[in-house]
């Protein structure tokens, strides 16, 4: 009977044990030589004439390299953060959808993470478990990450929920609260990365999602500007075609699916700025400041809208009141009650700041929209009206 030898445990420990990758080659009774590959292989003994670890081309692959994550504001202003208000990007966690590919031609992707929490803990951006970059030989594979924020499980029913669909992932938005400042959305994304850019670190700037609209509020030129008088505001509110739900792909970093419902949102009640706010029958004394003829904001926070498919019909309802001190009446004041209706026409877009300022007359509105692509920085004046 034949004696076999297996090579295959031998072969394994000089590849791992040596810094140079060595191969087995033997050599048996006809001359004739053979490579031993990674798998196991089994020779009679009496063919071996010789047995010798030969130096490879092939460079042992380099300890694992860990991706890591950073996430930055897209502009010099503060991105809110959401269910807490809080004014640094930290403190919200984003969602992280990875791949990557080994065939550039046929873009083939292969899913490394899946809606992955990353959270910022003891000064830093973590997650788990760790992931890893991918090598093919001696080529850098290219990765690609698409994140967003706040982060949401997959399945929820939360303002933000996840749908994927052929892979690809969806963010569903419904805005519940326009008002309020946990609604906020952002996006961010790095494509063609690999683990020699940035030592590994994935930096990925946060866009706005949304669209933000500060209502400012300013007298006429008309108007009475003396202490006598206060100009309150009871209510105001915007009626039209602003969607209230939507989808947002968040591989094409674009909106679809929004919903065409006429919708009405109102500021009323604790909603308006406690010095504007109109405080009923009562004198001008005790009114509060009102409007002046410095602008200033109506709502104690903007709204933040899904973007307009186009520019859109808008209906804005202004009640307000006009209150003068009178000593000749019984009541020692005079009380003006207006409710003006305005239409207007504009569009609003993702990532957008705009400033619909009221100019507030004596029985007539006007307004000017101002915008700009910095959430902070209103200095582009786009209609007057």
């Amino acid at each position: 009977m034949k004696r076999f030898v297996s090579f295959l445990f031998l072969s394994a420990c000089i590849s791992t044990l040596m810094a140079q990758t060595y191969q087995m080659v033997i050599r048996v009774n006809n001359g004739a030589t053979i490579g031993v590959p990674d798998g196991k292989i089994s020779i009679p003994v009496d063919n071996i004439s010789e047995v010798t670890f030969e130096e490879t081309d092939d460079v042992q692959p380099t300890e694992a390299s860990a991706i890591t994550f950073q996430f930055a504001e897209y502009s010099s202003g503060v991105t809110r953060s959401p269910k807490k208000n809080a004014s640094k990007l930290e403190s919200r966690p984003f969602g992280v959808f990875g791949y990557y590919t080994t065939d550039v031609t046929n873009n083939t992707n292969i899913t490394l993470m899946e809606n992955q929490k990353v959270e910022y803990l003891n000064d830093k951006w973590t997650y788990s478990p760790i992931k890893y970059w991918h090598e093919s030989g001696h080529d850098l594979v290219r990765h690609s990450f698409f994140a967003y924020s706040p982060h949401t499980v997959i399945g929820s029913n939360d303002f933000v929920s996840i749908n994927i669909v052929s892979g690809d992932p969806i963010l569903e938005y419904k805005s519940e609260n326009p008002l309020n400042a946990a609604g906020d959305l952002v996006y961010g994304s790095v494509t063609n990365a690999t683990k020699s850019d940035n030592n590994g670190c994935v930096n990925i700037m946060s866009k706005h999602a949304l669209a933000k609209l500060n209502l400012k509020a300013v007298l006429a030129e008309n108007m009475d500007k003396s202490t006598n008088t206060k100009v309150t505001i009871k209510s105001i509110k915007i009626s039209g075609q602003i969607p209230n739900r939507g989808s947002f792909d968040l591989k094409r970093q674009q909106w679809k699916d929004l919903s065409t419902d006429v919708q009405t949102y109102c500021l009323e009640g604790d909603n308006l700025m406690a010095d504007i706010r109109d405080a009923g029958y009562t004198s001008a004394a005790n009114q509060p400041e009102g409007i002046t003829s410095t602008s200033k904001s109506i709502g104690v926070s903007p709204f933040l809208f899904i973007p307009t498919d186009g520019e859109k019909e808008i209906t804005l309802t202004v009640e307000y009141n006009i209150t003068t001190e009178d000593a000749h009446l019984h009541e020692g004041y005079a009380r003006v009650d207006n409710c003006i209706t305005k239409k207007l026409n504009f569009s609003l877009n993702a990532g957008y700041s705009y400033d619909l300022q009221i100019r507030i007359g004596l029985t007539s509105i006007s307004y000017d929209l101002i915008s700009s692509s910095s959430w902070e920085d209103d200095s582009c004046v786009n209609l007057t009206r």
